[in-house]
């Protein structure tokens, strides 16, 4: 009776603060992300510009133009770096809404699938009626989705199957899945898939899934990740249904 709704509130006021102290360290390590990444994206651009004006005019012979060919792909790979870097810095930006999760699907898969570029990829989609709202901030929802999806595209071959599913998870909560039927990953890459910086790819910078993660958490959500070899990838994501969020939203 009263002593059950009386402990409801309190639970919901408590993760209220908790998400409030979230949201606050992120914002400070948002901050500090941002002055780094500004800080270095000036002399990168500098040498960039420098090493290239090199490459047209030098003479000296084949040696040194390589050397700067060099200089210019590290310039770039570290621009890369710091351009998601400030995904971190982005994170304290924005204002947190009640988000319809299954809308929100949709708008990702068009952004990585477009109609208009015909991939050859069976799209499933799965989802259940009439679910709660999820609040977070659009973009970070909207980053977790695209970047789980553009790894599933450049994974798998064509004519794969890839599904989404969103449906009511334990204690008011919602739970997302995206499933490949691509090769899968061993174990080994399995455990270290979310270590900032950790890529298998030539051009990645190995933040992309750290991202998700943290966007994940920082909402006091859950991921996990089922792979096997030959057998595909799954994420499921669970975020919490908060319908007191508005107490960290309007403080006082």
């Amino acid at each position: 009776g009263f002593q059950t709704l009386f402990d409801k509130q309190r639970r919901a006021e408590d993760e209220s603060r908790e998400f409030k102290i979230r949201q606050e360290q992120l914002q400070a390590t948002g901050r500090l992300a941002a002055e780094i990444a500004h800080q270095l994206k000036n002399p990168l651009g500098i040498i960039n510009n420098a090493a290239f004006t090199l490459q047209r005019t030098v003479k000296e012979g084949k040696t040194i133009t390589q050397q700067i060919h060099l200089i210019r792909e590290e310039v770039h790979r570290s621009d890369r770096i710091i351009t998601d870097l400030m995904g971190f810095a982005q994170l304290a930006e924005g204002s947190v809404e009640p988000l319809n999760i299954p809308e929100e699907m949709d708008q990702a898969l068009e952004q990585v699938f477009p109609e208009a570029a015909n991939f050859k990829m069976k799209i499933e989609r799965d989802y259940a009626p009439a679910l709660p709202k999820v609040f977070m901030q659009r973009g970070h929802f909207n980053e977790i989705m695209v970047n789980i999806l553009q790894n599933a595209r450049e994974a798998i071959p064509e004519n794969c199957k890839i599904k989404l599913t969103a449906s009511a998870g334990e204690g008011y909560s919602i739970l997302v899945t995206i499933e490949d039927s691509g090769p899968g990953m061993s174990q080994e890459l399995l455990d270290q898939i979310f270590e900032p910086y950790f890529t298998t790819k030539e051009k990645g910078t190995g933040l992309g899934l750290a991202i998700v993660r943290h966007n994940v958490e920082i909402y006091g959500g859950h991921l996990k990740v089922e792979s096997q070899l030959g057998e595909g990838t799954k994420f499921i994501l669970q975020f919490p249904a908060r319908t007191l969020i508005k107490l960290q939203r309007n403080p006082g």
